[in-house]
């Protein structure tokens, strides 16, 4: 009952967005509507604006939690928690749309901590997990630090602008004034802590124990992908040294994750990887000044890592396990999932013709365009960033091949050797066959990049040929990270550097604590006790007694009588 009643008001937020945000899905079409002026100290004003890049991105989460809503009522049934699960899934909902539509920025902030909030209680669901309370806390504690940069952000824009509505703010850069250096730095620590970019990437992969639709709502629709609505929002606030930062960042992430994703062991696990390097697919498109195509690419993602996501909760459902090793030869016994698989695997790979396929080449030719240094990269930066995108081609076709091998092909896994798994009932496949509609269909409209997309689609035959090389000659494609892999599998230990840096600073504030008690404090602490023994001196002359007076002055008077005789 309750699984109806959250898809059926899912399905209800779903049609009523369609009909308002329809007419906006045309280009110059725009509307901002506000209920109340601010006034006070933050003047924070309830404000709506409506554009076709707010649309899109409307349908995109709307049709997400349908689909996740819908799913869950299978994959979670019997959950104890089931009920307080669907309604986290209605707030995290409710956040990013205020993140999408809001035209202040406070109230941006809110929608912007509510899905911090929701993805910490949602990572959490299982909390008698001790994997699944670390991944929570770490995810929470990790993007607070990306969340102080936007809080500061917004303060600084305030105090620049005389305004926090952003339709203002972007009025006043399109009239010709310049935005202060500090605040495109500030958004890019704001994006690099919400969408687990470099050097704060590590807490999506950990936020895996959660439920998978939940994963699917993360990395598809919400929270992830906020960060790249927030930077085409406000691109023009971005200066150059700010752009170059967001560049070289998300040319070191796609690279980093499509490596981790190369090693993994564990599907989702993979899967948040590969999430990792596309969202900086993403902000390289950004980086490049092109929203246009950064958010084509981020709605053709949303289809096929929602799908793909989705595919390893059937997959899970099935066999009981995420872990590659209890797979294999999946595709006769669940030939559904196998093809929805197939569909998600070949878009993020970008096989054509799916959607992947042309919003990554679009990417990729912004980002060459970029390389003539009519932008605001400089010609060498965009090189670097070109250079990393066509690397991070191959090592995804590489781990995408290996995915789908491990997991519909060879022998069977441990987990379903005794008893072959089956597709799941409609609840589960339908919002399989819907995404998988969308992956194929989102590319109808997409324009061609011949010569980017000759290119990219030799590079993905190299790593899906490589990767299906070592996997025939019965090898995990894995080693084709060469001595590297051991390290790769590591992640390169960057949780041990955080907790390294995290006890160097805490010896050192010992230290300092150390020395401002005993060093600093010690000379107004010693004249203390100076005067506290000059006082008890003191205090013992004064004795209040009569008799020890008239000894002092009579000892006191014999010694003048003595000196005065002896001279």
């Amino acid at each position: 009952m309750t699984g109806r009643v959250a898809t059926g008001l899912s399905t209800a937020v779903w049609m009523v967005s369609l009909v308002i945000v329809l007419p906006y899905l045309q280009p110059d079409t725009t509307s901002t509507y506000a209920w109340s002026d601010g006034g006070g100290l933050l003047d924070v004003t309830l404000a709506v604006h409506l554009d076709a890049l707010s649309a899109r991105l409307v349908l995109l989460v709307t049709t997400v939690t349908v689909l996740v809503q819908l799913f869950s009522t299978s994959y979670m049934r019997g959950d104890p928690r089931y009920r307080s699960y669907t309604a986290l899934i209605g707030l995290f909902e409710v956040a990013m749309l205020t993140v999408v539509v809001a035209d202040d920025l406070f109230v941006l902030l809110v929608g912007w901590e509510v899905m911090g909030l929701c993805s910490w209680l949602l990572i959490g669901h299982h909390w008698e997990l001790p994997a699944a309370r670390a991944g929570a806390v770490k995810a929470f504690v990790m993007t607070r630090f990306g969340d102080l940069g936007l809080l500061v952000a917004i303060v600084v824009t305030g105090q620049a602008f005389d305004t926090y509505r952003i339709s203002e703010v972007l009025a006043q850069l399109g009239s010709g004034e310049r935005p202060p250096a500090g605040i495109g730095l500030l958004l890019v620590l704001a994006v690099v802590g919400k969408s687990a970019l470099f050097p704060l990437h590590t807490w999506l992969a950990d936020a895996m124990p959660g439920p998978t639709p939940i994963s699917a709502l993360i990395h598809a629709a919400t929270m992830v992908v906020a960060g790249v609505y927030l930077v085409a929002r406000l691109l023009p606030l971005f200066t150059p040294a700010a752009l170059t930062v967001l560049a070289l960042v998300a040319a070191l992430t796609m690279v980093l994750g499509a490596l981790f994703a190369l090693m993994q062991t564990d599907l989702k696990r993979l899967l948040a990887w590969s999430t990792v390097s596309q969202l900086a697919y993403m902000y390289a498109a950004l980086a490049a000044s092109d929203a246009d195509a950064a958010i084509d690419h981020l709605l053709s993602h949303g289809a096929f890592k929602a799908l793909l996501f989705l595919v390893a909760g059937t997959i899970a459902h099935a066999t009981g396990s995420t872990a590659l090793r209890d797979m294999g030869a999946l595709r006769r016994s669940m030939p559904l999932t196998f093809a929805a698989a197939t569909v998600g695997l070949a878009a993020l790979a970008g096989v054509v013709p799916t959607s992947g396929f042309f919003s990554k080449d679009a990417v990729l030719a912004a980002v060459q365009s970029a390389t003539a240094g009519d932008g605001p990269l400089q010609p060498a930066v965009a090189w670097i960033l070109l250079a990393a995108g066509l690397v991070t081609v191959v090592l995804t076709a590489a781990y995408a091949t290996r995915a789908w091998l491990l997991v519909f092909f060879g022998v069977a896994g441990q987990s379903h050797q005794r008893a072959a798994p089956a597709d799941p009932g409609a609840a589960m496949v339908g919002p399989l066959v819907v995404l998988g509609v969308l992956t194929l269909a989102l590319s109808f409209s997409a324009e061609p990049h011949v010569v980017v997309g000759i290119v990219t689609t030799v590079l993905l035959l190299v790593g899906a040929a490589a990767s299906g090389a070592s996997w025939r000659a019965g090898r995990d494609p894995a080693v084709l990270a060469g001595p590297a892999r051991a390290a790769l599998e590591r992640e390169l230990d960057i949780d041990d550097r955080y907790l390294w840096l995290a006890g160097t600073v805490r010896r050192a504030g010992t230290m300092v604590v150390a020395g401002d008690r005993d060093v600093i404090d010690a000379y107004p602490r010693g004249v203390g006790a100076l005067a506290r023994l000059g006082s008890g001196l003191l205090h013992r002359t004064q004795a209040r007694n009569a008799q020890s007076y008239a000894t002092v002055l009579a000892i006191g008077a014999l010694a003048v009588a003595v000196a005065v005789i002896g001279r």
